[in-house]
């Protein structure tokens, strides 16, 4: 898939302009890093994935914005690989027992791959279209997400990525 396809499949599916501007920016940083990594990370799949992660937010803007782009990208046949970014990419990533309190489909919701987990990361430093320091983002995660787990998934990924801004 290419960037003009993903921009036109957000549109398409009713993004708002403030979606797709905060979609722009995850994707034009995670991809700034993964550029830098160069090394065992899909630079396309992170712009991709970068662009699309919050296409559920044309429908709902709860924590079932992930299910919902999920939803919508099997309906367009769409890479799984960009399926799993948008249900996995959700604070540092949701375990099991969380989603079941949630009430999400069965299952977890860990970033997986090099991919996953650098648009996660890249997706809490961006509120929404500015990019903003780890600290400021860090402060921002715990007072959003009250989960010590989270949170130290959430400090890992500065650990594999925070060198590379």
């Amino acid at each position: 898939m290419l960037r003009k396809d993903a921009l036109e499949l957000l549109k398409k599916e009713g993004c708002s302009e403030d979606i797709i501007r905060h979609s722009v920016t995850v994707s034009e940083n995670a991809l700034k890093v993964a550029k830098k990594i160069n090394d065992r990370i899909d630079e396309n799949v992170v712009e991709i994935g970068g662009l699309l992660h919050d296409i559920g937010r044309s429908k709902t803007n709860s924590v079932f914005h992930g299910i919902e782009g999920a939803k919508i990208l099997k309906k367009y046949n769409i890479d799984p690989v960009f399926i799993d970014i948008c249900k996995n990419h959700l604070g540092s990533g949701i375990e099991k027992e969380e989603a079941e309190k949630l009430e999400l489909p069965k299952g977890d919701y860990i970033p997986k791959t090099r991919e996953e987990r650098l648009i996660a990361y890249i997706d809490n430093l961006v509120i929404g279209d500015r990019f903003v320091s780890f600290d400021s983002a860090l402060e921002n995660f715990k007072d959003r997400i009250k989960n010590e787990r989270s949170v130290k998934r959430f400090l890992e990924m500065n650990e594999e990525f925070g060198k590379y801004l």
